[in-house]
């Protein structure tokens, strides 16, 4: 189900954008810990740089001498996948501003040229988590015309630009992960349709070819998407 209502949110995205040609994506892979939860310090601020080195990840759970040799993401492609989900935590992305945002967003391009170097397109998803309160998914939940809201979206602009530097041939993306306002039936407010409408007009005002995944109220749930 989860699967399905994610392949129907790429199709609403796609109807959205009418004038924009999706990138053709078939079989993919998500890599959920590379660029989510951003390492931190002991005061909770985020370390910075943020994220973690591929070495860093792929030590994570095993020594990296006990991975098989060879490219990682190139061996993916090999088993016929042509895309890999990136879950990225945007946590250091609204904490930051200026030169040091920049930072960050560099470091989020080398990793999206890092994947697709190896023949796979990226559907980059924007996953916030709840490691620094100040900048988990409840900024977003004051409704559409809140700050938190405002914030984020301004984020998301940076994002699209960095991503459009990329190739909108070989991105898209996923600006919002399972966004829980609910209810989704008619006794809802409309704040969470303003907020993917003036999202998607946001990412179109830097590009107009860049694939946009939206999602549904309700946690992304076909209750949800049926009602953008």
């Amino acid at each position: 189900m989860i699967r399905m209502a994610w392949v129907a949110a790429w199709v609403l995205g796609m109807a959205i954008a009418a004038n924009a040609a999706p990138i053709q994506l078939q079989r993919g892979v998500g890599v959920h810990e590379w660029l989510n939860w951003s390492p931190v310090e002991d005061d909770g601020s985020y370390r910075w740089p943020p994220y973690r080195s591929e070495e860093e990840w792929r030590a994570g759970h095993r020594p990296l001498a006990d991975w098989p040799g060879g490219d990682a993401f190139a061996r993916i492609r090999s088993m016929g996948f042509d895309f890999v989900r990136l879950s990225v935590d945007p946590g250091p992305l609204l904490a930051s501003e200026g030169a040091k945002r920049q930072q960050a967003l560099d470091i989020l391009a080398a990793a999206v040229e890092r994947v697709t170097s190896a023949g796979l397109k990226v559907v980059f998803d924007l996953h916030g988590v709840t490691q620094v309160p100040a900048y988990s998914m409840e900024m977003i939940y004051d409704g559409a015309d809140s700050e938190g809201v405002a914030s984020y979206r301004e984020m998301v602009v940076a994002v699209a630009t960095m991503l459009a530097r990329v190739g909108a041939d070989k991105v898209a993306l996923e600006p919002y992960n399972e966004p829980a306002y609910y209810p989704c039936d008619s006794s809802g407010s409309d704040d969470w349709q303003r907020i993917m409408a003036d999202t998607v007009r946001d990412i179109r005002a830097v590009s107009s070819e860049l694939t946009i995944v939206a999602t549904g109220a309700c946690g992304g749930s076909i209750a949800g998407l049926v009602n953008l």
